[in-house]
């Protein structure tokens, strides 16, 4: 590279090498540049490398706008003002150039406009860029068809700005940010109002957007309310003009600001014209006599640029009058005043075309109708306040003739003369002009207004003026901490003293001199003590008596002298000494105009304070108490609170100079604070004792904190307000912080204490308190504390400690009167965020309360939406937690607490679904909602039934219905897609669809096409969905019919018994079809359609009931011949046990008699009897036992036969056989006695047969 090119900036050679050969790209070298600017050194290099990318993307490149926009803006940041302006120049290019550029560059110049310690020069380049900016935002806004959401932030940015600069900068400290701020008020004003036929517009500003040129229907531009705030910055303008600390420089540029307006806005001009005759008469007294010469010469010039436009010429004869009191000479002001047939040199902008002139001429037209409308919407009756200019003029009236009354002018320049200086001051010599026109009309009405807005900017207002309090010495109460020391123009009139006249100037005081001594004689020594004698008590009052009495006579002739000050003195000094009558004298002739007599009181009541210090003798056995200091002060305040004609700054004198404040004047001073007519006068004099007589200030104070419990709400206010400002304090803020606290803990009694209660006003209240808390007195302990609340957050734990403690209806009470404090706290507060994350037991509805009242309509914060979320998952389980923070939740937390939710009380589910929904609204402020309203409704949908019930969601869905302008058509419809297309289907959805159908009717081409597809997902197998399809077909008869004709031959025939009348109608609609069509139609289709279902029905029950009757004859002839079975077999087995009984008891009876004979055997035979007669025994029996068993079987075939029974079976004869086998006797023994033994056995076999045949007759 050479050295010429070396000397070359980066910018230039870039500039050099832009048709170079190395083939980089636009995009390439814009990145380059800004990777280098990031490491300069130099502002100058950076500025240059800048110059170039804009050079680069602006003019060659545009597109290149959108991707490296940002990149440049973040030298906002950086630490020069030479790149911050010049960022600030970027972004007003790059906005002109593209206007989509602004969505951008309008949060990025607010948040420049914002930030703290920010340069004046950033300031003012902000604000000159905003101007740019601000027209070109409107005029894309209003050619814009579909707002985007973008669109809406950039100009909500805006809207914030023009207010920063409009209500903040406009009082800024730099005098060069004022001028800027003055000059975009300026814009704001003509832009945001209507161009005139007259308006004069200058040829720079021809093209720019005014409001006639707003669209109509555009939701960010209305035009009612962007007039408005234009009203409102020309009212800022005007009150910057009359602002008493207000730069000549400012001033000047104000005044030409307000001309501009007038020129191309003539509606204004009276409120200009008003405001330059106010300040001509109230210049600022800052202002020095170079300054005062140079305002005086830019107003002039200015009333001459007014009176030259079209639109003076009703307040001509005003402009005149001023320009004369300024020194203009009446030929220049006819050269300056144009006739009424001119028009102004450059006519209105008319437009290109006749449409045009139409359309604008509609607007305009439609613009006046709303006007007039809302002009006699709006229009003041008899009890409305008035403007200020109003004020003016009907001051102006009423002063108007009694200043063409000669006498009372005379009057007026003599009493004038009174207190008129010994030299002129420096600013009545600058402003003042020679009255070229005195004593004309015209210069009496202009002196009239000249003096009326000297009485209106003193409060002052006409006797015609309604509900208007006239206070002469009190200031008002929004601006008690200010004091007033600046000068008046025009010194204010009314003193009662007389003007002096010639032979008063000539009396001098009488002054007693010495006689001269004869030369002859050597003069005596004079001694005091050798000509007087001691007085007598009664003398020495007598004299005092009557010495007082002739100085309080000699008030007139010494009222101007300098006697006046010694007459005082020796007043308040006799009176002190002797006391007695002559306190009652002076203290009567003292209250009889306590006004001009209040330095008598004053000195009265030091000499008293002197007394009682000591610092005085005291004659004839006086005591020296405090009675004496304490009657008197206190019969002088007592006096102006009796007296209504007494002004309050004369109490406010007596207070603060006396020398101490006792007990019982600080209970007078509370009588004024309780006073309807004078209750502010004692509250700031109970202030100025706090602020400047520290030695009693814990009693003042204590005072003062008695008074937050008053129940008057104005002096209660008004007590709170100065506390809250000496709660800054840190002397003062343990005894405030201690004294709230104190009375918050009363709220923990079983009952209102009473000096609680006695503060109550109405007896029955009174009674009523005493036996509980009242809401009135809850409140009252909570005033204070509440009030400190913003103040101090960490007052909001003692809260919630004295809130779980006390009773429901006090709880009730904290809750009612949450809402201010808690707004001052802010979401933001560690303190409120360590009671929502250490939320004491009991707490909860008051935590709750106080998250609903900062989410009303802000959005949560993020740190608030965590600690709620922490607390619910951790510690308190209910769901209410939840409520405030809904629209901070995520979407699955949303849903998941849906069932808790909507299980509440109504008002509270009202108030949930207010929150999710109402976020959607354009004018909500309360936060985005995580759910869209078909995401909210798809949710309560698919609700599980065993966690909620289904009352519940109906209910909730219904909510969601009631809401029309959310729940639209189309999202409805998009919420019936969705449900469509789960598995399984919802269990409400066919409500939904009904529901859906009933609001809009115009879905019901689109609802067929979900019943199509219900059909193919067999709607049929879940009653429920079922029963509301049938229902969905008869409310769409007849476009349901090609559904119907859709199903399956049994479900079409359920729906035919499920709806009476929808065969008959669903037959005629098919018969009205061609052949063609008919023939399409399933011939089962047709057999249900032909088909009666109700005699079918009656056909098909007729047969099951005779089906049913057979069923049931057979059952009953099955069931007999069971119980006859039963029956029989039941006789059968009797018979058989009854036999086996009689054969176990024969058995037994053999066995005995068996035992009996053995025993005779062997006894009585021998064994071989024995044998033989065992022998025979055994034939016997076994002969008997064949016999029996074979009468037993006869008898029983016998018995059977009739019954049809069969013979017995085989295991039946072995049973009797093995019974027979077991009752056969055992062989008896061999041995002796066998003889016998067969003798004695021949006759034992016969009784058992015997008794086995009378057995068998019985049977």
């Amino acid at each position: 590279m050479s050295a010429g090119s070396s000397r070359l900036s980066v910018a230039s050679q870039f500039f050099m090498d832009d048709d170079g050969a190395d083939g980089q790209s636009i995009s390439d070298r814009v990145v380059d540049l800004l990777q280098q600017t990031h490491s300069l050194p130099r502002d100058s290099q950076k500025i240059s490398n800048l110059s170039h990318v804009q050079e680069l993307i602006i003019e060659k490149d545009p597109s290149l706008l959108d991707n490296f926009l940002d990149e440049v803006l973040q030298f906002q940041f950086d630490e020069s003002v030479e790149v911050r302006n010049f960022v600030l120049s970027f972004a007003e290019c790059a906005c002109k150039k593209d206007n989509q550029m602004l969505c951008t560059v309008l949060p990025r110049l607010h948040m420049m406009l914002t930030e703290e310690n920010q340069p004046a020069a950033v300031l003012k380049r902000v604000i000159l860029c905003t101007s740019q900016l601000y027209r070109v935002t409107i005029k894309w806004l209003a050619g814009v068809k579909v707002l985007q959401e973008d669109m809406e932030a950039g100009w909500a940015a805006l809207m914030l700005m023009k207010k920063k600069i409009v209500s903040e900068l406009l009082d800024d400290d730099n005098d060069g940010v004022r001028t800027y701020a003055i000059k975009f008020a300026e814009m704001v004003v003509i832009t945001l109002s209507a161009k005139s036929s007259d308006s004069v517009v200058p040829k720079r500003a021809e093209q720019d957007i005014t409001l006639d040129q707003f669209p109509d229907g555009n939701s960010l531009l209305h035009k009612k309310k962007l007039q408005h705030e234009g009203t409102q910055s020309l009212d800022s303008l005007l009150s910057i003009l009359v602002s008493a600390s207000i730069s000549s420089i400012n001033l000047m540029v104000c005044m030409g600001a307000l001309t501009s307006i007038a020129k191309q806005r003539p509606d204004f001009m009276p409120k200009v014209i008003q405001a330059f005759e106010n300040l001509h008469v109230n210049l600022p007294p800052t202002l020095s006599k170079s300054q005062v010469s140079s305002v005086r010469k830019t107003l002039k010039i200015q009333l001459f640029g007014l009176l030259r436009h079209q639109s003076s010429v009703d307040l001509r004869r005003n402009i005149g009058t001023l320009l004369t009191d300024l020194g203009a000479s009446e030929t220049e002001i006819m050269r300056n005043t144009p006739r009424v047939s001119e028009r102004p040199k450059r006519p209105r902008i008319e437009a290109d075309s006749d449409q045009s002139k139409r359309k604008k001429q509609k607007v305009l037209d439609d613009d006046e109708e709303d006007e007039a409308a809302d002009k006699k919407k709006d229009e003041p009756g008899p009890s409305k306040r008035v403007t200020k200019a109003t004020v003016i003029d009907l001051l102006a009236d009423e002063i108007e003739p009694l200043l063409r009354n000669h006498e009372n002018v005379a009057n007026l320049v003599l009493l004038s003369m009174v207190s008129l200086p010994e030299t002129m001051p420096a600013t009545f010599l600058a402003t003042y002009t020679p009255i070229a026109a005195a004593g004309t009309d015209t210069q009496v009405q202009h002196l009239a207004r000249m003096v009326s807005n000297q009485l209106a900017a003193a409060g002052i207002k006409p006797s015609n003026y309604e509900n208007v309090e006239v206070e002469e010495e009190q200031e008002p109460p929004e601006k008690m901490e200010e004091e007033d020391f600046t000068t008046k123009g025009i010194p204010v009139l009314g003193g009662k003293s007389a003007p002096p006249t010639d032979e008063s100037k000539k009396k001098a005081p009488i002054v007693m001199e010495p006689q001269p001594t004869k030369g002859g004689k050597r003069p005596k020594h004079f001694k005091l003590r050798e000509v007087t004698h001691l007085l007598s008590k009664d003398d020495a009052n007598k004299l005092a008596h009557g010495a007082v009495k002739r100085i309080i006579a000699a008030e007139k002739a010494v009222s101007h002298g300098p006697a006046a000050k010694t007459r005082t003195k020796i007043l308040s000094a006799l009176v002190t000494q002797f006391g007695g009558n002559l306190s009652d004298l002076l203290e009567n002739h003292i209250l009889e105009d306590l006004r001009s007599r209040s330095d008598i009181a004053l000195a009265w009541l030091y000499q008293e304070y002197s007394n009682i210090q000591g610092y005085m003798p005291h004659t004839h056995g006086q005591d020296v108490t405090t009675q004496r200091y304490d009657s008197l002060l206190c019969n002088l305040l007592k006096s102006l609170l009796v007296r209504t004609d007494q002004r309050d700054g004369l109490f406010n004198r007596l207070v603060m100079e006396a020398p101490v404040i006792t007990d019982d004047a600080l209970k007078v001073i509370r009588q004024f604070c309780e006073d309807e007519t004078h209750f502010y006068a004692g509250m700031h004099a109970l202030r100025e004792l706090i602020l400047k007589k520290p030695a009693d200030l814990e009693k003042y104070v204590k005072e003062l904190l008695d008074l937050t419990q008053h129940e008057r709400t104005e002096v209660r206010s008004q007590a709170i307000q100065y506390i809250k400002r000496f709660y800054e304090r840190s002397d003062l803020k343990p005894l405030i912080e201690e004294f709230a606290t104190s009375f918050l803990r009363k709220l923990l009694l079983n009952r209102p204490p009473a000096t609680l209660v006695l503060r109550l006003a109405d007896q029955e209240m009174q009674a009523t308190a005493a036996k509980a808390w009242t809401e009135e007195t809850a409140k009252m302990c909570l005033y204070l504390y509440l009030a400190l609340l913003p103040i101090n957050h960490k007052l909001i734990h003692e809260l919630a400690n004295v809130y779980v403690e006390a009773t429901a209806d006090i709880k009730r009470t904290v809750l009612r009167v949450l809402e201010t404090p808690v707004r001052g706290v802010g979401m933001v507060s560690p303190e409120l965020l360590l009671l929502v994350e250490t939320c004491p037991k009991g707490a909860e509805t008051l935590v709750t309360r106080m998250m609903h009242i900062l989410t009303d309509k802000t959005p949560p914060s993020v740190e608030l939406v965590k600690r709620v979320k922490d607390l619910y998952h951790k510690r308190v389980s209910d769901v209410r937690f939840l409520i405030p923070i809904l629209t901070g939740l995520e979407k699955k937390d949303v849903i998941s607490a849906m069932p808790k939710l909507i299980r509440l009380n109504p008002i509270v589910v009202k108030e949930v679904f207010h929150r999710l929904l109402m976020s959607h609204q354009a004018e909500s402020s309360g936060g985005q909602s995580p759910l869209t309203p078909a995401e909210l409704l798809v949710a309560l949908h698919n609700i599980d039934p065993t966690k909620c019930d289904m009352k519940s969601i109906i209910k909730a869905t219904s909510l969601c219905f009631s809401e029309k302008a959310i729940y639209t058509g189309e999202v409805l419809a998009v919420v019936m897609q969705q449900l469509m297309e789960q598995t399984p289907l919802p269990t409400l959805l066919l409500r939904t669809i009904i529901q859906s159908l009933s609001m809009y009717p115009k879905l019901k081409g689109f609802i067929m096409n979900l019943l199509l597809r219900l059909i193919n997902k067999q709607v049929w197998k879940t009653p429920k969905l079922w029963e509301g399809f049938v229902k969905c077909c008869e409310r769409t008869i007849p476009q349901s019919f090609q559904v119907l004709l859709q199903l399956p031959p049994p479900q079409l025939t359920e729906v035919f018994e499920m709806s009476k009348d929808m065969r008959l109608k669903l037959l005629s609609h098919v018969q009205e079809f061609s052949s063609h069509q008919q023939a399409h139609v399933p011939k089962a289709i047709m057999k249900v359609l032909e088909t009666d279902p109700v005699k079918e029905r009656e056909e098909r029950e007729r047969k099951e009931a005779e089906e049913r009757k057979k069923k049931e004859e057979e059952e009953r002839v099955a069931r007999e011949k069971a119980e006859e079975e039963r029956l029989k077999q039941e006789k059968l087995k009797k018979e058989k046990e009854e036999i086996l009984a009689a054969v176990s008891e024969q058995i037994k009876k053999e066995e005995a008699e068996k035992r009996e004979a053995e025993e005779r055997e062997r006894v009585a035979s021998a064994e071989a009897a024995a044998a033989e007669q065992a022998i025979k025994s055994e034939e016997t029996v076994e002969k008997t036992s064949e016999d029996m068993e074979q009468k037993t079987s006869e008898e029983m075939e016998t018995e059977e036969q009739p019954e049809d029974e069969g013979t017995p079976t085989k295991d039946e004869e072995e049973e009797e056989k093995a019974k027979e086998a077991d009752a056969t006797p055992i062989k008896a023994g061999k041995g002796r006695g066998r003889g016998r033994g067969a003798k004695a056995a021949a006759a034992p076999p016969q009784p058992p047969a015997a008794g086995v045949r009378r057995s068998s007759r019985r049977k």
